[in-house]
């Protein structure tokens, strides 16, 4: 049997819930970051309690990435921004809609940034997984979207009041466990096999360093990138037969990993999508090199298109494989942005010549042979892990609104599910 609520049909066992009613009876249960100049760059040191800001929740599961820190002492003084493990953490302000959940790791607590907000539960009554695969989807990010301001910089209007207020379909905890399970086994293969390719990717970055720079010769020549290389190959013309496309921005790729690709109708594509790719193409964005918005085209889509804000490097008498770390390691990057911050634009931007530009020095024929084969085999490996993320992927997307809603039911039996 079937009940009506807000999120549509939902089963009649269900209740709905106001984040109010199943919050933890701690009175910092719910909290913001720290106004103001609570936290200035001076407070921060090399290690301590993490700091978490909206790029620490970018798609991920629980908080990641680069965190700046604060003493436990400074982190004492913020003490109702702090979180701790199972909290779920919200953005309040920038990029609405990420929600992320604090882990169980070296870490025993972090502290929350003004753009933030964190929420405890009651985990007798919701488990913090099943609540942050809930604003995961689709009925969750409408219940922090609708709250959304309609003016100025992106924000929820009172985002503490209405964090409260938010309603959530909850199942008994015995069956939010067995959702859970369901979700976690894909997320975690997805997680692993993400880890593995950064793990390739290591692999291939320290080979790089070791042959080509530690184990360089005096003898090798001074050579530029565009004696060898063919920049901004090809553009879309009258003569391109795809009226379907797959559209890759600068700000969807970000140190070789697609956040998304926009499948749209050529003639509504917007204006800069025009520049085709093949198979071992890289690409550079020519905006504010910093931001690490690089990557690889490994066996692309036939109907791939992709911003003129990329600067596309097709090689042509030398390995991709050695033009792709030589122009993304740390040290390029920074040269990048220096020359681009040089730029009389807006914005700090490369001219593909300054990439043609880059100079280097020359290895032998045979090494880049051999490091092409190697590194080749990586690649390979990279991208099949890949494909299966990308299937794992549209299979979670595909089951998380009908578990949330309970259009498809998970069986479970309660004494299976430790309580």
């Amino acid at each position: 049997m079937k009940q009506q609520t807000e999120f549509g049909e939902i089963p009649v066992d269900w209740q709905v819930k106001k984040i109010i009613d199943i919050k933890s009876d701690d009175k910092r249960a719910i909290a913001m970051g720290p106004f103001g100049s609570n936290i200035k760059a001076d407070n921060f040191v090399p290690s301590g309690v993490p700091v978490i800001r909206g790029t620490n929740m970018n798609y991920a599961k629980y908080v990641d990435g680069n965190f700046v820190y604060l003493t436990d002492e400074k982190a004492d003084e913020l003490i109702g921004s702090n979180c701790k493990p199972n909290d779920l953490v919200f953005t309040h302000r920038g990029t609405i809609g990420q929600v992320a959940l604090i882990p169980h790791n070296k870490y025993s607590r972090y502290v929350i940034s003004q753009s933030g907000m964190k929420l405890t539960v009651n985990q007798s009554i919701v488990n913090s997984e099943f609540l942050f695969y809930f604003f995961k989807s689709d009925y969750g990010q409408y219940q922090i979207l609708k709250y959304e301001a309609q003016v100025g910089v992106p924000s929820i209007s009172n985002p503490l009041t209405s964090l409260k207020e938010m309603n959530v379909p909850v199942p008994l905890l015995a069956e939010q466990k067995a959702i859970v399970s369901v979700l976690s086994s894909l997320d975690n293969k997805i997680d692993l096999l993400h880890r593995q390719n950064k793990t390739l990717e290591s692999m291939a970055e320290t080979l790089f360093r070791q042959w080509f720079v530690e184990e360089a010769q005096d003898d090798w020549v001074e050579v530029k990138v565009s004696h060898f290389v063919t920049l901004n190959k090809s553009s879309i013309t009258k003569k391109y037969d795809h009226q379907s496309i797959l559209y890759l921005d600068t700000s969807s790729l970000t140190k070789g990993y697609i956040n998304e690709l926009k499948p749209l109708i050529l003639s509504e594509a917007p204006s800069r999508a025009k520049r085709l790719v093949q198979h071992l193409d890289i690409l550079i964005s020519t905006v504010r090199p910093d931001q690490c918005h690089y990557g690889f085209c490994f066996k692309p889509e036939a109907n791939l298109v992709v911003s003129t804000g990329f600067c596309t490097i097709t090689c042509d008498t030398i390995t991709p494989y050695f033009v792709y770390y030589l122009l993304t390691a740390e040290d390029m990057t920074e040269y990048l942005h220096s020359i681009a911050e040089g730029s009389t634009s807006t914005y700090p931007s490369l001219k593909p010549e300054d990439i043609g530009n880059v100079s280097f020095a020359l290895p032998p024929k045979e090494k880049l042979n051999d490091y092409h084969n190697v590194v080749g085999a990586m690649w390979n490996k990279i991208n099949q892990n890949q494909k299966q993320i990308q299937n794992l992927e549209k299979l979670r997307d595909t089951l998380l609104p009908k578990l949330m809603s309970g259009e498809v039911r998970v069986n479970y039996t309660p004494e299976e599910i430790k309580q």
